[in-house]
């Protein structure tokens, strides 16, 4: 059988897979806020990114099973920052590079050429390592901070 990807948008009803997603110790480790999240902190920030017309996200799917979350938030009319998770059954499997292709793919869409950001601590290199192989470069590297812009433009 083939593997199928897909992306579908996020629903209200992820609410709490999200939240679940977001509160796995290796997430929190690799993001900036090390804190776990309350439900209330993530419902009203669920919501808002929900309700956001800068805000796009979507669930990863891979043989329409839940795979991950990616979303893209516009910071001007010329930029948007993504953000990612992979969920902890689908790690290790080489996917954050497929699912970020195919969502920037899918953001062109919408939002046309528009440049892309992605920011990441150093130490978290496979999250560095995916996004290099989804065509993002370097281009800066602070002590707490590495900033890669998308730069494959021929998605």
């Amino acid at each position: 059988m083939d593997t199928q990807f897909s992306l579908r948008k996020v629903l209200i009803k992820d609410e709490k897979l999200i939240l679940s997603w977001a509160n796995d110790p290796v997430v929190r480790k690799g993001s900036f806020n090390h804190s776990v999240i309350t439900e209330n902190e993530h419902h009203n920030w669920f919501i808002n990114k929900l309700e956001d017309e800068n805000v796009l996200m979507w669930i990863f799917e891979v043989n329409q099973k839940p795979s991950g979350l990616v979303r893209f938030e516009k910071s001007s009319k010329e930029k948007a920052v993504i953000s990612y998770q992979i969920a902890k059954s689908s790690r290790g499997k080489k996917l954050a590079s497929v699912m970020l292709k195919l969502s920037i793919k899918e953001l062109k869409k919408f939002w046309g050429d528009i440049k892309i950001l992605a920011f990441t601590l150093p130490k978290n290199l496979a999250s560095v390592k995916s996004l290099e192989k989804a065509g993002f470069k370097i281009i800066s590297k602070l002590k707490n901070q590495i900033s890669l812009e998308y730069k494959n433009q021929a998605i």
